[in-house]
């Protein structure tokens, strides 16, 4: 039975884990965080216990625990499967794939990502399909398959550009170049790259826009034209 008490007692729990992840203090976060959870669990409140996993997950990717991360993503996972969530199975898959890669783990990243498109593409999410897509292309680029790369990344552009999605377009025009610089085609990668520009300039991402002209400063320093 679902008690008021119990609650209150973790609400409180979570509150202060929230204060001290956002004071940067992740390992008292992470504890009190996991003692909400328990207590959650025990008062048999999902939406509790969901909230909490998702901290929890976080708080181990930032801390690079990356196997306690997985492992707390793959609990979220299962929870959603039985709720027949799909949008939010699809963004935990997301977290797996992202994680998975930095490690290392590519067959696991790629079976992640595509598991998420797959579940996009059948609620007909084309922004979750053109995500996933670019973290597959990603992933072919990071083994250094670079034809596989081009060809999904262009796909992801399609989509984005069909949605009108700004930093997608941009990132899809970068991605486009590097994978070209990749392959020794220098002057279509600068194309793409000048191509990026009014892409992250409308979409507001400075950051972007200053290392897409620092590429495009260094492949014009090459000789390039």
């Amino acid at each position: 039975m679902a008690s008021d008490e119990l609650k209150s007692k973790a609400d409180k729990l979570f509150e202060n884990g929230k204060k001290k992840y956002e004071e940067g203090k992740g390992e008292e976060s992470l504890d009190l965080f996991n003692q909400a959870l328990d207590v959650y669990r025990q008062n048999e409140d999902m939406d509790g216990e969901i909230t909490s996993l998702g901290y929890i997950a976080a708080i181990y990717r930032s801390l690079n625990k990356p196997d306690k991360s997985l492992e707390t993503y793959k609990s979220l996972l299962k929870i959603f499967e039985n709720l027949h969530d799909v949008t939010a199975q699809g963004k935990v898959l997301n977290n797996i794939g992202l994680i998975s890669a930095r490690s290392g783990k590519y067959d696991e990243a790629l079976d992640s990502f595509h598991k998420a498109l797959y579940l996009f593409r059948d609620i007909d999410n084309k922004l979750g399909v053109a995500d996933q897509l670019g973290n597959i292309s990603s992933v072919y680029r990071d083994i250094k398959q670079y034809d596989n790369a081009l060809v999904i990344c262009q796909d992801a552009m399609k989509i984005y550009k069909e949605i009108n999605h700004k930093p997608g377009i941009g990132d899809q025009y970068s991605n486009i170049a590097y994978l070209l610089v990749m392959k020794g085609d220098l002057t279509t990668a600068l194309d793409f790259y000048k191509s990026a520009i009014p892409f992250y300039d409308e979409a507001g991402e400075k950051e972007k826009i200053s290392l897409t002209k620092k590429n495009i400063e260094n492949l014009e320093k090459s000789g390039v034209v």
